[in-house]
């Protein structure tokens, strides 16, 4: 059972890279997604599916933790903003 629970998130984390990879088939805006950001679509959308229902500043920390808060001043910009 572990195996079969082990493949089926593979599989899910595969998908997610892919369409990460793909964004632009999935969007309307061109300018989206255009420059180099710190969260790329797949972290973007990882982190989407992951969150659960809590206010933005505790899902951002829950997500990227006090360490990645210290290393980007946008994470902690927008944490502040709520």
């Amino acid at each position: 059972m572990k195996a079969l629970h082990k493949n089926i998130l593979e599989r899910l984390d595969q998908i997610i890279n892919n369409t990460g990879d793909h964004i632009h088939d999935f969007i309307n805006n061109p300018h989206a997604f255009t420059r180099k950001r710190t969260l790329d679509a797949a972290t973007v959308l990882k982190t989407t599916i992951n969150m659960q229902g809590q206010n933005l500043n505790s899902e951002l920390f829950r997500a990227f933790g006090e360490d990645a808060t210290k290393k980007n001043d946008k994470v902690v910009s927008t944490m502040s903003l709520s």
